[in-house]
């Protein structure tokens, strides 16, 4: 059986560190092609991401808009943004299958993925990737992919006695987990193209209808999730989502508690550092609870050498360059939030 091909669409407005190592990781790893749709349509990145080959740049300006959004104007939320582009992409893409990602999200083989999609096609439904999220082990953080991942608890237990399972395993702050996991729990998944799929954010339609689609659960892939690439990074995506109104865009119940809780803190000395430290750092006995509870995902996730090959001169993956970066790009939403110690 021939492997099929596949590509990567995403919609980004991310540190030009975090696109490139995105896009370098998954040519580098079997991708035939990557969109990029660039949120900000001046995006300086472009330039670089032109000298890879393989990649198909889409600057989103009114121009873009125009043709692609029902409206004819650019939408107000990133998640109907990303969705229209996907499709866009879908609908362009030369490439068997397209998984649609954000720029902090990452695939990880243990083998093939193409040779998987090739079996799967037969059985008419999407490829699901499921989601392991990094978090951090006590110490400074030397780069921005520093960590360890845990997976999430979605469909792992079930109780009968009413117990909150993620409660039993991680203790406080529980309300701001997704099945264990800070981002979500959903993953993303792959569709065949020119098959009458549609992509969401997560999953996927097929024709008109608004039900998800079958799908089969990966066992050659996962998803790796950096939910914050920095401290920094976490605040500003949650600052994001409060600048939203709320009848374009709904929040999850987790994310509003971690929000809320963000809120609460931020006149207390230090007090965004010590939620982060409590949200995302795993202490000694919780690392080793989930290892034992097979709630780590610990498949080699070495980034270097892949983009070493594919992109020569590697950029500053340090916190401190993301961290000024990031701030340049969002002067706005970055102010007043703390950078790494």
């Amino acid at each position: 059986m021939q492997a099929a091909t596949w590509g990567i669409v995403m919609t980004v407005h991310e540190p030009a560190q975090l696109v490139l190592a995105n896009v370098g990781w998954h040519l580098g790893t079997g991708a035939s092609e990557i969109h990029v749709y660039l949120d900000d349509p001046d995006d300086s990145v472009a330039e670089q991401l032109e000298a890879l080959g393989r990649v198909r740049i889409i600057r989103c300006g009114d121009a873009h808009w125009h043709r692609t959004a029902p409206s004819g104007r650019r939408p107000t939320t990133h998640r109907r943004r990303q969705g229209l582009n996907a499709n866009h992409a879908l609908k362009r893409c030369e490439v068997d299958w397209l998984i649609h990602l954000d720029a902090d999200e990452f695939l990880v083989q243990k083998r093939p993925v193409g040779e998987e999609m090739a079996a799967v096609h037969a059985l008419e439904c999407e490829l699901y990737f499921p989601v392991a999220e990094r978090m951090y082990l006590p110490g400074p953080q030397d780069t921005i992919f520093d960590g360890v991942f845990r997976t999430c608890t979605r469909s792992q237990l079930r109780r009968s006695d009413g117990v909150e399972n993620d409660r039993l395993i991680y203790g406080d702050h529980v309300d701001c987990l997704d099945f264990g996991v800070l981002g979500h729990s959903a993953g993303k998944c792959a569709v065949p193209r020119d098959e009458g799929y549609r992509l969401g954010i997560h999953w996927s339609f097929r024709g008109e209808s608004r039900k998800r689609c079958d799908r089969f659960r990966s066992t050659s892939t996962h998803l790796v999730h950096f939910d914050g690439l920095t401290r920094l990074q976490w605040l500003t995506k949650l600052r994001r989502y409060t600048e939203y109104d709320k009848k374009d865009f709904n929040i999850a119940d987790y994310r509003q508690a971690q929000i809320d809780l963000v809120a609460s803190v931020g006149s207390a000395p230090f007090g965004y550092q010590v939620l982060h430290d409590e949200l995302k750092v795993i202490t000694p006995a919780l690392h080793a609870r989930l290892r034992a509870l097979g709630l780590l995902f610990e498949t080699p996730f070495d980034l270097m050498p892949v983009l070493q090959k594919v992109l020569g001169e590697l950029p500053d993956f340090s916190v401190a360059a993301f961290d000024a970066e990031l701030r340049r790009r969002l002067p706005e939403r970055t102010a007043g939030l703390p950078s790494a110690d």
